[in-house]
């Protein structure tokens, strides 16, 4: 019968212990004491392999052909890659020479150690500038009546020992420097070296008529109720902006959502990130960027321009709203001229005015202009096209495929004519605007609006106050999706 082990057994009541031991005393430094003791665990698994083998020399008993098996050797290998992944994250700056990104990651495997940053104030002018120097963590700012910014949080430090995140919490004090017309808060977190992680909460309240400036490396901004400007800039951070007075730009190298909300200036977005939500903007809006996630578009009472690698969009108003999705894009009540540009994307436009001028590589198009139909150049290389005319409008339509069947729901004046191995849907009602309307591969079906059609879909619920923006000068809508 062959014998087995009992360091098995035994690893396993050990890691039972370490993780007891932890969830009953969450205060003593675990990790930090694993990452210097570890290699104690050899010495004693080879040691009660060693007493073993006495014992069964002892009882006259043939030995085992190895001293340790290769699942062993797999797990002894194992367990001095964790060991000493874990004691170079504590020596990096000794052990050997790495990068302060690689040595930050090993960082966090540590622990975490909470602080309460001393609060702090200065008197500023009503239109002072605020200044938030680059830092990890987030920031809540509000607008007060206050003449006075007052700063305070929370800060989390990650380290492998607590006298090494008490050290670095001394060494980051929350500060208010003030420099000319400007005040800079500054949280000093690059002043600790990389054995310690530090993580800030601010909040921040400043005078209402503050224009803000902030600058961070990882986390969140939420700004609520500053009259000024506001200028965000982060390597990774999500955005809430809500009731702001004056102009936006925003400008991250990943964010997971960008949300403004009655903003009365322009808003402008650059870099990269996931879901975009503006609504109710006064000002123009102005996106160059590539942001990959759902696009929600309310209540833009200026221009709309918006550019990047897979879409792009300008509309002269958006008194309703688009919303737009990795192959999607639905619009209702954009006031034009509307134009479209895309690669791939189903397209379902309502209540469009002016004009529109549409091309996709693939997708499909639903179109359900108003009342007055405007005039269309409508193309697209593969896909269905379906047009839903109101009963009364004048138009002047052609109507083709060049691979695939045209439908005449509409009836006259329209008639169908085949043409090879297509179709083509024409005819006229009175002197209106030219409707063309054509795709390479894929049906087209032309037919009369139903009060289904007339319906707009639910909008966004607009937010309590929206601001009130002036007119806005004519330009075109262009969409580009990929």
């Amino acid at each position: 019968m062959r014998r087995g082990s009992v360091i098995g057994p035994l690893i396993l009541i050990g890691l039972g212990a370490l993780f007891l031991f932890r969830n009953l005393w969450p205060e003593i430094p675990l990790v930090d004491l694993v990452s210097r003791y570890w290699p104690f665990l050899l010495i004693a698994w080879g040691g009660i392999r060693l007493i073993e083998i006495l014992f069964w020399s002892m009882t006259a008993k043939p030995l085992p052909r190895n001293g340790v098996s290769g699942g062993e050797w797999a797990l002894i290998f194992v367990i001095c890659i964790v060991g000493a992944t874990m004691y170079t994250a504590h020596n990096a700056p000794s052990w050997f020479p790495t990068s302060r990104a690689w040595r930050r990651v090993v960082v966090n495997m540590g622990e975490s150690y909470d602080y309460t940053l001393a609060p702090v104030e200065k008197p500023c002018a009503k239109n002072c500038r605020i200044v938030i120097e680059s830092f990890r963590g987030n920031a809540k700012i509000t607008g007060s009546t206050d003449l006075t910014v007052k700063a305070s949080g929370q800060e989390t430090v990650r380290s492998f020992q607590q006298a090494d995140a008490d050290g670095a919490n001394k060494q980051t004090p929350l500060e208010l420097i003030q420099e000319g017309d400007q005040i800079i808060v500054r949280t000093n977190q690059d002043k600790v070296g990389d054995r310690v992680q530090p993580n800030a909460d601010l909040d921040i309240s400043v005078p209402e008529g503050s224009s803000i400036e902030a600058h961070g490396r990882y986390g969140d901004f939420d700004v609520q109720g500053i009259n000024g400007n506001v200028n965000i800039n982060s390597d990774n951070a999500g955005v809430r902006l809500e009731n702001l007075g004056g102009n936006v730009q925003i400008d991250t190298r990943a964010s997971d959502t960008i949300r403004a909300v009655d903003v009365k200036g322009s808003v402008e977005l650059k870099g990269r990130g996931d879901d975009v939500e503006l609504q109710n903007i006064g000002g123009l809006v102005t996106v160059n960027g590539v942001y990959v996630g759902e696009i929600q578009l309310t209540n833009l009472a200026q221009p709309l321009r918006w550019q990047d690698p897979l879409s792009s969009m300008s509309c002269e108003k958006l008194p309703g709203h688009v919303r737009m999705s990795r192959g999607d894009f639905n619009g209702n009540n954009v006031i034009g001229p509307v134009r479209v540009t895309a690669h791939s994307s189903d397209v379902q436009l309502s209540e469009f005015t002016q004009s529109l001028d549409l091309t996709l590589d693939r997708g499909d198009i639903d179109l359900k202009p108003g009342k007055n139909v405007p005039k269309m150049e409508v193309h697209t290389r593969s896909g269905d096209i379906d047009l839903a005319l109101p009963v009364g409008a004048k138009f002047d339509l052609r109507a083709s495929t060049a691979h695939g069947e045209a439908d005449n729901e509409y009836g006259e004046p329209l008639r169908e004519d085949p043409t090879g191995h297509g179709a083509t849907i024409v005819g006229s009602a009175g002197a209106g605007p030219e409707l063309r309307l054509e795709t390479g591969r894929g049906s087209v079906t032309v037919r009369k609006a139903t009060a289904e059609d007339a319906t707009p879909p639910p909008e966004v619920p607009s937010a309590p106050n929206p601001p009130k923006p002036p007119k806005a000068p004519n330009a075109p809508l262009k969409v580009e999706h990929e």
